[in-house]
């Protein structure tokens, strides 16, 4: 990769369908399939980089610190020539060290609180939409429910939380290749950021008494660990909203789609035990993130194909989690399935807000489907985005408590 080429242009030049296409957001399976029967579960482009499209081959990649992305601590720059910033884009043992100070708001006691908190305000939201007879379950449930709990997990006061929502959506869009941005729509994004960090600033100097901001404020004091806060947060914030919303939204677009799985399903109650089971078959079915970008650090291989050092690899996981080598019959949603899925990736870079954006899905699919959701929509749209993937808006009717 030339040096002056940037993470986005990298991996734009990589992918052997045009990911500009109306057709490739509406259904990316379609064209990761034409290209897994054509060159096998490991594509190489002309220019040498590496597609991964393989179950098990993505497995291996994500498990191995052969790859990873190229900087080991914030101040360094990344193989794809983007400032590391956040614990997210670093490799151990500086990624080890920052990753540890994110998890102390992740102790056992939080994420009861947080699970419990979930429950409740999932009820509330997806009361009121019943009582009106119909929702979006994007506008009313999934993005309310994920801006609360994402704002509360890392400790934002309560005025402010408005602002990070509408930041957060803007900033998912930045993970996109810029040329598929529009001019207005990248100014909106860097007003976005410069809003966001600024009031994660003010949230620093004035932490709540829980949250991730109170747990990193002690170790926040010189300028360099301040940026590294201020970075860590404003990612989460991108990266843990919008994921959750996607995972709801994307799984019930899914299940609307199934009614086989979604009456099995309805028939339980639905208990907990076969929401959270559900949820794990959604996931695979349709992730909410498509792709996980590493670097060769070393001369390496996968599966035999020899990958340079230096080499941009894509791991595309929403090709992964329909490899039929894996998953028989992989383009149908099956709840009887052992789903082992790759949405929330592997090894040291797996997502760690995991656990929690499982609990809310789960929470939206068991208070929703008490109301019989039925569909009102006969098309739908997904986001423009491509690295994240969302539904865009989901009407449906609600039956009244």
């Amino acid at each position: 990769m030339d040096a002056s080429e940037t993470l986005v242009d990298a991996l734009m030049r990589q992918f052997p369908f045009d990911v500009s296409t109306e057709e490739f957001v509406q259904d990316p399976y379609r064209f990761f399939e034409q290209v897994r029967r054509t060159s096998g579960p490991v594509h190489r482009t002309r220019s040498g980089d590496v597609v991964v499209l393989g179950y098990f081959e993505a497995m291996a990649v994500l498990s191995d610190p052969r790859f990873g992305h190229g900087a080991q601590t914030a101040q360094e720059q990344t193989n794809y020539g983007v400032p590391a910033r956040t614990f997210l884009l670093t490799d151990p043992p500086g990624h080890t060290c920052q990753r540890a100070r994110v998890r102390r708001a992740f102790t056992a006691r939080e994420v009861l609180r947080l699970r419990v908190k979930i429950n409740e305000l999932t009820a509330t939201l997806v009361q009121a939409a019943a009582r009106a007879g119909r929702a979006d379950i994007v506008a009313d449930v999934a993005r309310p429910l994920s801006a609360t709990v994402i704002a509360d997990l890392i400790g934002v006061p309560e005025h402010l939380r408005d602002r990070f929502a509408q930041a957060a959506a803007l900033l998912v869009r930045a993970m996109d290749p810029p040329q598929l941005i529009d001019a207005e729509t990248r100014e909106r994004i860097a007003r976005a950021r410069v809003s966001l960090a600024r009031d994660i600033n003010v949230a620093l100097r004035h932490p709540s008494d829980t949250g991730l901001l109170r747990a990193m404020a002690h170790g926040s004091a010189d300028h360099t660990a301040r940026a590294e806060t201020v970075a860590t947060c404003a990612q989460l914030v991108a990266a843990g909203y919008e994921t959750t919303v996607g995972l709801i939204a994307n799984g019930m677009h899914a299940l609307l789609q199934h009614r086989d799985q979604l009456a099995q399903l309805a028939a339980t109650g639905p208990s907990e035990k076969a929401a959270t089971a559900a949820v794990e078959e959604l996931l695979r079915f349709d992730p909410p993130i498509q792709l996980a970008p590493r670097s060769a650090l070393v001369d390496a291989d996968i599966a035999g194909t020899p990958v340079p050092r230096g080499t941009v690899v894509s791991v595309l996981l929403g090709a992964a989690n329909r490899d039929p080598r894996a998953f028989p019959q992989p383009h149908l949603l099956r709840f009887d399935r052992q789903t082992r899925h790759l949405a929330f990736g592997l090894g040291t870079h797996y997502c760690l807000g995991a656990a929690l954006a499982r609990l809310e899905a789960t929470a939206a699919l068991r208070h929703l489907l008490t109301h019989s959701p039925r569909l009102l929509e006969p098309r739908i749209l997904y986001s423009p985005a491509r690295v994240a993937r969302s539904v865009q808006s989901l009407h449906v009717h609600l039956n009244a408590p």
